[in-house]
């Protein structure tokens, strides 16, 4: 009697469950794309003319545009290692681009916890389609760092393993034409090489990851090598932007074409799939486009470029959506950067934020979802003997002379968004406040863990040693 009792117990219990679950909605998805290089003034959301980005504008009217959006990096390693873990690359000493390939010393350590791993435990499933650059290596894999499945290539890859008749190719001064053509894809661990568009590859392969997943909760990230060099793109795109007479700039046309079909593909398979309107889409660039291409891409009305602190070098497009939750057409002007954007998509999957080690990003969505102005906090960035913080209108960037000197660069964003005019000697108190956050942010790092490349710009007048 006693066991009929319990198996009753059980029975009712479980019937109970099914009652108060089989009507839940599905727990909301995440998708995140990323550009690679993608300048501010690239897309048709933030000014671009010339390149239409209708998908990727429709971010923009669908959702939510941020115009002081950074990246926490201005080359492409150390800004992964920061937004796929929620954390500033310094704390753990990430502040360059890797000198040597896919060791363990250059690559992400293994004691930093992805924010994949912490979707994990919430019962998401995780998917990294594209490129990684943080290494592949045992131990440091994207399947040893918390993604579920893996379809990518390690840091750079042609988009085309043959060119034919009709093919756009830009060579870029000083690059050199590839002697291997090779996409150095892997599907989980195992290598293998494909025919097609690069681009395209991994939109078939981020719309496949949806189609199948479409029944789960999913944290989805698809990093785009475009528009990254090496410029080129298949014939079929080439005619979509013959209008544009100038060859280069046609060939990136065609390659930032392409990565907005992307956009529309992931979007109409989130549709089709019935997650159109409970998944996050989050979009943003990991650093600004660079100087090298010759004004082929663009930063917008802001200066400087990739491989530097200025504004061109780390300001980027982003986007949010979330039909559901978050209003459509609204622009916000705080300053936020991708650990932001990463850490509020972690907060989707209902992952402990507080959880050890310390995320430096926030989650900007009770406030977004509130039609409010999310509040403004100092930002920081170190790139070797170069720090810089931004708190609200000024930005400091204590930076090294090619003399091994320092020099206070003070700049006044909403007077000078072009950092034209160095006003440290007329605002000391500024600097000194701006110092005292510096030497706080740097309390909690770790000095950079391999040398960086180096280059001079002048800035304000004055020469800078870059380091990257």
């Amino acid at each position: 009697m006693v066991s009929r009792s319990i198996a009753a117990s059980v029975v009712a219990a479980t019937l109970l469950l099914y009652a108060s679950t089989a009507g839940a909605a599905p727990r909301p998805s995440v998708v995140v794309i990323v550009a690679d290089d993608l300048g501010y003034g690239d897309v048709g959301a933030y000014g671009a003319k010339t390149i239409p980005t209708p998908n990727i504008d429709r971010l923009a009217r669908e959702g939510i545009r941020f115009t002081a959006g950074y990246a926490t990096a201005s080359v492409c390693s150390p800004s992964r290692a920061g937004f796929h873990t929620g954390r500033y690359q310094a704390r753990f000493g990430q502040d360059f681009n890797p000198a040597l390939r896919e060791t363990p010393e250059v690559s992400l350590p293994t004691d930093e916890v992805t924010l994949a791993q912490r979707a994990r435990t919430q019962g998401y499933v995780t998917g990294l389609i594209g490129k990684w650059h943080l290494g592949t290596q045992a131990g440091y894999h994207p399947m040893d760092r918390g993604y579920d499945e893996y379809f990518g290539f390690a840091s750079s890859a042609v988009y085309l393993p043959t060119l034919a008749v009709g093919d756009g190719r830009h060579l870029v001064p000083g690059e050199r034409e590839r002697a291997q053509r090779k996409q150095g894809f892997m599907r989980g661990r195992q290598p293998l090489e494909e025919s097609g568009f690069l681009t395209d590859i991994v939109t078939r392969e981020a719309v496949d990851f949806i189609d199948r997943h479409s029944a789960d909760p999913f944290f989805l990230v698809v990093t785009h090598h475009a528009p990254h060099v090496p410029i080129e793109a298949p014939a079929a795109v080439m005619q979509r932007v013959a209008a544009i007479r100038d060859p280069a700039l046609r060939t990136y046309a065609a390659m930032i074409a392409s990565l907005d079909d992307s956009v529309g593909a992931i979007l109409r398979a989130l549709e089709s799939s019935g997650r159109g309107r409970d998944t996050l889409v989050v979009l943003f660039s990991d650093n600004g486009c660079p100087e090298y291409l010759r004004g082929t891409c663009s930063n917008g009305d802001v200066s400087g470029f990739k491989r530097d602190l200025r504004e061109g070098g780390l300001r980027i497009p982003m986007l949010w959506r979330w039909p559901d939750t978050l209003p459509a057409g609204r622009t916000v002007r705080t300053p936020m950067t991708t650990l932001d954007a990463m850490v509020s998509a972690l907060s989707v999957t209902g992952a402990d934020l507080a959880a050890a080690p310390r995320l430096d990003g926030r989650d900007l969505l009770p406030a977004l979802r509130a039609g409010k102005e999310p509040p403004s906090t100092p930002l920081f960035w170190r790139s070797g003997d170069n720090q810089v913080v931004r708190d609200g209108r000024w930005k400091l960037w204590k930076a090294k002379t090619p003399e091994d000197g320092r020099v206070d660069l003070l700049f006044d964003l909403e007077t000078d968004p072009g950092e034209l005019r160095n006003v440290a000697a007329a605002q000391p108190a500024v600097v000194a406040r701006l110092t005292t956050l510096l030497e706080g942010f740097e309390g909690g790092n770790v000095p950079p863990r391999w040398a960086p490349r180096r280059d001079v710009v002048e800035i304000a007048g004055q020469r800078v040693e870059l380091a990257f």
